[in-house]
Parts: C-alpha cells; sequence; structure tokens
C-alpha cells in the first residue's frame, strides 16, 4: 500500500493535537472567563446567562449524533432497577447529610436565619420551591453531560474529569459575589460530577442538584448563594 505524501502525514499527526487545544482554549473560555464576566454584569443577567447556557447545552447535545439524546429527559432513570435505583437511594441519603450540616452550619453561625425564609415569605419560598429544580437543570446540562462529553478526552482519567467538571462549577459561583457560595459549591460540584460518571443520568444528577439548593434555601443560607450586588459594585 503507497504511503500518504509525508505532508499529509503531517496535517493528520498534528489535528487531533490542534483540536485539543482549541478545546482546552473553548474549555477556559466558557467555563473560566464566562462566569467571571457575568459576575461584574447587572444581577438580572446571571440569571439569563445561567438559562441561556442551558439552552445552548441542549441544543449542542441534541444535535450532536454522537451524544445519546435520551439521556437529558430519560426520567426512568430515577425509578430503574439495578444501578440507578442504587444511585437514587445514595442521592437521597447524601441529600439527608447535607440537610444536617446546612442545619448545623446556619445554626451555629446565624440561628436568627434559621428558616427565615419559609417562615417571613412563604409565598415567595414556595415558588423558589418550584422554579429551582428549572435552574438546577439547566446547570447540569452544561457541567455534567456537556462538560463530559464535550471535553471528557482532555482529561486523563474520570477522576480527573470529575474534579474538574466540580472545581469548575464552583468557580462559576463567583457571580454569587459570595467566597462561602464558591466554597460550598465546589464541594456540591464534586458530588454531583461523581454522581453524573457513575449513573450517567442527567435526570439524577439534576434531582440532586435541585435537593441541595432548595434545602439551603429553606434552611436560610440562600443568602449565600444569591446575591443583588455584583462584584466591583
Amino acid at each position: 500500500m503507497a504511503e500518504p505524501p509525508a505532508g499529509t502525514r503531517e496535517r493528520r499527526n498534528q489535528g487531533p493535537g490542534w483540536r485539543r487545544k482549541f478545546q482546552l482554549f473553548e474549555l477556559l473560555l466558557l467555563f473560566g472567563l464566562v462566569p467571571a464576566l457575568l459576575a461584574l454584569a447587572p444581577r438580572w443577567a446571571v440569571s439569563l446567562g445561567i438559562l441561556a447556557s442551558g439552552l445552548i447545552a441542549i441544543a449542542a447535545l441534541a444535535f450532536d449524533p454522537s451524544f445519546a439524546r435520551r439521556e437529558l429527559i430519560r426520567l426512568g432513570d430515577l425509578v430503574a432497577g439495578g444501578l440507578h435505583r442504587r444511585a437514587l437511594r445514595a442521592v437521597l441519603l447524601r441529600a439527608l447529610v447535607i440537610a444536617a450540616g446546612l442545619f448545623a452550619l446556619t445554626a451555629l453561625t446565624s440561628p436568627s436565619a434559621l428558616f427565615g425564609f419559609p417562615r417571613h415569605r412563604p409565598v415567595v419560598w414556595a415558588v423558589v420551591m418550584v422554579l429551582y429544580p428549572l435552574s438546577a437543570y439547566a446547570q447540569e446540562l452544561v457541567y455534567r453531560p456537556f462538560f463530559f462529553h464535550r471535553y471528557g478526552r482532555l482529561f486523563a482519567s474520570r477522576r480527573q474529569t470529575i474534579v474538574a467538571s466540580g472545581l469548575l462549577f464552583g468557580w462559576a459561583h463567583i457571580m454569587v459575589n459570595n467566597v462561602l457560595a464558591m466554597g460550598l459549591a465546589s464541594i456540591a460540584g464534586l458530588l454531583f460530577a461523581s454522581t453524573y460518571a457513575r449513573s450517567r443520568s442527567t435526570m439524577l444528577v439534576s434531582l440532586e442538584h435541585a435537593l441541595y439548593g432548595d434545602i439551603a434555601f429553606t434552611i436560610g443560607l440562600g443568602s449565600v448563594f444569591y446575591s443583588t450586588t455584583r462584584w466591583l459594585g
């Protein structure tokens, strides 16, 4: 069999390297720079940015023939037997542990805020309980299926992908103008990424995210994850 021209071999060898560099640049731009810019933007831009990023991610995955699109809306993952049922039990158990930890943290650091949201603004609290899962799903679309599918090859192992996904999720919370939120979100992000890596279920990890968010807002940590001000005023 004839050898391809030398120039062709060189371009073929360089191609994957250039694609890898472009994807790395894209990752740093989308997951590093964009959240930092949104931290400087008006607060309405943060909510709009979350929803827009979720729509972009779902469109990118839906039109990617190499991605199993049923993964985005597969409700059976929450009740199926085997792996997903065990994963669901693990998520619910972890949520109970998280709730106890957040309750203790709030009781020790700001006891007056404990359950302040549902006590003082029950109607708004109820609306948040219903709508926050939509935000959680949008965020999970970006940081789990989209991130794992598009950028997973940049990392040497699944563990590295989990760590990168989790820590970048924490970094994204620079948008809420609170360092504590970034730390707590990093821990939560590692749990979410681990859940997704084991189950490959967008619905399951979105449920976990929604539970944590609703727990935090109910217990009294909502002000940590939502700010009406931006960085630098």
